[in-house]
């Protein structure tokens, strides 16, 4: 994914930010657990999220002990631990998704850094054909979508919505994969509009240094980058907004509001005063 998708740690109670950075300790244990001790540096936000909106969407049980950080023993941190297959999910989502990137990265890259990539690409295959072998139809799902977008931005006149369309269908199915009924629907529909927000914050951070490699950015064409920006990405929030009142969340509920409500806003306000600053300058 992208990195968007965070807390905004002064808005958080003590416990609620200690119970975040449980899920994140906890997922790159399983991230170890599953796949080797260096697919830990693949770990993202984005991953806790998804574990995080998980267990709380179906309550899960979960427990709650002490642990320490496996690259710094001296470091406590807590482990929770659920009675599902959620931090495996994460796991396998994660290397998934960081194989393709790594191919978005080497079709983008110019000739020297392409050489570089390329020494790391059986490693990532290799993490990627672990996590096919438990998610196969995860992994052909994000391939379809990332094909899909691979074929838009190599069109010519895409429209800013219809960029953003296979990514904002990513997280639509992933977030509600295994839901049913209600649920599997709002989560749909959630999942779609928060893709939508970290497709158009990594496009809006991107843009001028996408102009500078001539790469795609479906801001390139616009006038003024930071009204065509915002207003996108405020409209999508908006959608975002309104689906995460319906939602019934229960344990981590704060942390979502906290990541839906203050953290994305954190973010598009950050890319924004970058580009106010130039303009200042």
């Amino acid at each position: 994914m992208f990195g968007y998708v965070k807390i905004l740690k002064p808005e958080l109670k003590i416990k609620e930010y200690e119970a975040y950075k449980g899920i994140y300790c906890t997922l790159c244990k399983e991230m170890g657990k599953e796949y080797g001790a260096f697919s830990r540096f693949l770990l993202s936000y984005d991953g806790a999220f998804c574990v995080l909106y998980k267990i709380s969407l179906n309550n899960y049980k979960t427990e709650i002990e002490k642990s320490r950080c496996t690259f710094n023993p001296l470091k406590k941190c807590m482990k929770i631990s659920c009675e599902t297959d959620i931090y495996k999910f994460a796991s396998a989502v994660t290397v998934i998704l960081a194989y393709f990137k790594l191919i978005d990265n080497i079709k983008d890259s110019s000739f020297l850094k392409k050489m570089m990539l390329y020494t790391v690409y059986p490693y990532f295959a290799l993490l990627k054909n672990k996590a096919k072998k438990k998610y196969n139809d995860v992994y052909e799902k994000i391939k379809d979508i990332m094909n899909e977008q691979f074929c838009i931005e190599s069109g010519k006149d895409i429209s800013i919505d219809r960029s953003a369309d296979p990514t904002a269908k990513m997280l639509a199915w992933l977030l509600s994969y295994g839901e049913c009924g209600e649920n599997a629907e709002k989560s749909y529909n959630y999942g779609y509009q928060l893709g939508r927000v970290v497709y158009f914050l990594d496009a809006f951070d991107d843009y001028e240094k996408d102009l500078k490699n001539n790469s795609f950015n479906p801001f390139k064409n616009t006038d003024n980058i930071v009204d065509e920006a915002t207003f996108a990405i405020n409209l999508s929030i908006g959608e975002l907004l309104k689906i995460s009142k319906t939602l019934k969340l229960y344990q981590f509920e704060p942390i979502e509001k906290n990541i839906v409500f203050d953290g994305l806003n954190f973010q598009l306000t950050r890319i924004t005063q970058k580009y106010r600053g130039a303009e200042n300058e």
